[in-house]
């Protein structure tokens, strides 16, 4: 797993829904909210630096990833816990089936059968006057008596098993707690550095005069509020119960400006208005190499670039929510690149710390998407 911070120059990722973000985007009244902003203490000695608009689009996106990666411990911590209470549940069988074969037994001899026969078996053996043929009576004697401690022991197992499953249990649902409350915790953090950002859009926007791509640009604001208020015009499908790769198509929805490219519909309404956003700076939208990968394009591009790919079956690119760019982005330093790298965690894009090369491959190109 990648660690929680980036390198100081680049950035980080998630997955959600759209509305906290858009309710975020709503809220923020450009230079409203950072007029009415309380006035910082007097100092009295020297201060850092204020973060600047880069600082705090970084801290944003940081925050994004650090919340996907807490969403997706709550869904593996969820899952571990619905297992561990089905094991669960057929343990608890197990001992009612033990139970009830015990349960038999001790019918049997209250109602004189197989208990009364045992009795009877022994009372035989230590009667000199029996009639009995010793050697068939100890040899049932040993067999009833061989099926009971076998119940019995079975029955004690059964109870182990459910003592070590119940124990299990208890220990996932646990875990599936404290992780819904981390990621709780990690949404609620990422939306307030949304908001941060947000805010120094605001203020650059009455300092700043000027703009070039590189500047804050005002409207960038304007379009996300605009976007992530909207209805898609694509809502897709279901997803449930589809696994990595194996996404229906037609339960997707194409991207902006990309033909033949799609993504889960909410990464895509996005998309549309971050490449919209970018369409306007420089004149043409977002180049789209690659979105959604089928399981089979992801051993074919494991197969052709093994260092650069991840595991079949575990990228983003198979759930939907990634896309590969070009057109001047897959380059770090190129201006198109790095006003992504301001303005992309607005509409919930960001390019992962992993894809920045400390630790990992480099790959400038490769944006996920977050939801709120």
């Amino acid at each position: 797993m990648p660690p929680l911070l980036p390198s100081p120059s680049r950035r980080r990722t998630t997955a959600a829904t759209s509305v906290g973000l858009a309710a975020l985007l709503l809220t923020v009244a450009a230079p409203q909210v950072a007029q009415a902003a309380p006035p910082a203490p007097a100092a009295t000695t020297a201060q850092a630096p204020a973060p600047t608009l880069s600082d705090v689009a970084a801290r944003a996106a940081a925050a994004l990833e650090a919340y996907q990666q807490a969403a997706q411990a709550q869904t593996d911590a969820q899952t571990a816990a619905d297992a561990a209470q089905a094991d669960l549940a057929v343990a608890d069988a197990a001992v009612e089936a033990r139970r009830t074969e015990l349960g038999t037994w001790a019918s049997q001899a209250y109602r004189g059968t197989t208990g009364m026969h045992q009795l009877s078996t022994v009372t035989a053996l230590l009667d000199p006057q029996t009639t009995q043929d010793v050697g068939w009576t100890l040899a049932a004697l040993d067999r009833v008596s061989g099926e009971y401690e076998r119940a019995v022991e079975a029955s004690e197992a059964a109870r182990r098993t459910r003592a070590t499953a119940a124990a299990t249990a208890a220990a996932a649902v646990e875990q599936a707690r404290t992780s819904a409350e981390a990621a709780l915790a990690a949404k609620t953090s990422a939306e307030a550095l949304v908001q941060q950002q947000l805010v120094a859009y605001a203020a650059a926007q009455r300092t700043s005069a000027g703009l070039d791509a590189l500047t804050p640009d005002p409207a960038v604001v304007e379009r996300a509020r605009e976007r992530l208020s909207t209805t898609a015009t694509c809502t897709g499908a279901t997803l449930s119960g589809y696994a990595n790769g194996l996404l229906p198509v037609e339960a997707l929805c194409p991207l902006y400006g990309a033909p033949g490219k799609v993504l889960r519909a909410d990464a895509a309404h996005a998309f549309e208005g971050l490449s919209q956003a970018f369409e306007a700076q420089f004149g043409v939208p977002l180049a789209v190499t690659d979105a959604y990968r089928s399981l089979a394009e992801q051993v074919d591009v494991k197969a052709r670039k093994p260092g650069l790919a991840a595991v079949p079956g575990t990228s983003r690119h198979g759930l939907g929510l990634a896309v590969d760019l070009g057109g001047g982005v897959q380059d770090a330093n190129a201006v198109q690149h790095q006003w992504l790298d301001r303005n992309a965690a607005l509409f919930g894009f960001v390019n992962p710390a992993w894809a920045q090369g400390s630790p990992g491959p480099f790959e400038p190109w490769h944006w996920e998407y977050v939801a709120l």
